[in-house]
């Protein structure tokens, strides 16, 4: 359902006009999505100044659905951010120095996750992608944030990536790819559905990929050529990766440090 959120920011940020009306109606779903399924299509467009038939093409043009399913999409993303934090979990601990112990956790996590990585395996990946003619990074959510993150790494080192946001343009993507390109997919467990079903469309087109997770034998790390295991310690309490993003940057990190030195090597023969 974070997907619906992310299409939302890309409709918003493809345009350079905000004071248009599709973008406004965009804006307001963004600030009312939790009011949105009690909304009627014409207290929406009265909102946003604008009629409900604007609504109905907006919602066609959005995603190809109607009102009633744009609400639907509100409703099931509301009710999954309900369940963002165990506030039990939280509340139990209140009177702990909460900061601390993440710290300490971030730690023992970056520390599993070193001893995880070999520079073996870094160095040959590191080789993979140099030899490949284009490198696809692929993630949702928050993975989708670290997969930006290491696309912008390579394309400064002067090699050709990308790493797309909604799934249909990763569905895309991965199918646009050669046997001479490789693929990074970052997901924490490897199992998520668009995950397996992402990973299916590689196989099928006999794409090299690397993994970076936390779990060996996930569907994503038995179909990967290469694995980059990170540790598979979370915080409990919370849905949002808030100590799993650490240790999955670290890895990138590693590999771009690995990346860099060995581009220095091969200009210094």
């Amino acid at each position: 359902m974070y997907n619906f959120i992310a299409k939302l920011l890309n409709f918003i940020e493809s345009s350079t006009d905000h004071t248009h009306t599709e973008i406004v109606i965009a804006e307001f779903i963004m600030r009312s999505v939790h009011q949105l399924p009690s909304m009627s299509i014409y207290q929406v467009a009265d909102a946003c100044h604008t009629s409900p038939a604007t609504v109905s093409r907006f919602c066609k043009k959005f995603d190809n659905i109607s009102f009633k399913e744009l609400k639907e999409y509100a409703r099931t993303y509301t009710e999954f951010n309900d369940s963002e934090v165990d506030y039990k979990k939280v509340e139990a601990s209140i009177n702990e120095d909460l900061v601390e112990d993440y710290f300490d956790n971030v730690a023992e996590s970056l520390k599993e996750t070193a001893e995880l990585l070999q520079s073996k395996g870094l160095l040959n990946i590191a080789k993979k992608i140099y030899q490949a003619k284009k490198v696809s990074i692929f993630g949702v959510t928050f993975s989708h944030l670290l997969a930006r993150n290491t696309q912008f790494k390579f394309l400064r080192l002067g090699k050709y990536a990308t790493a797309y946001g909604n799934h249909e343009n990763q569905i895309t993507e991965a199918k646009s790819l050669t046997t001479n390109d490789l693929a990074i997919v970052i997901s924490f467990s490897g199992e998520t559905r668009f995950i397996t079903q992402l990973v299916k469309v590689l196989i099928e087109r006999n794409i090299p990929i690397v993994a970076i997770t936390s779990n060996p034998d996930s569907f994503l790390a038995r179909n990967s050529k290469e694995i980059l295991q990170l540790s598979n310690r979370r915080i409990e309490a919370y849905k949002s990766p808030i100590l799993e993003e650490v240790s999955m940057l670290a890895v990138i990190n590693s590999i771009y440090l690995v990346y860099s030195a060995l581009i220095s090597s091969i200009e210094n023969e």
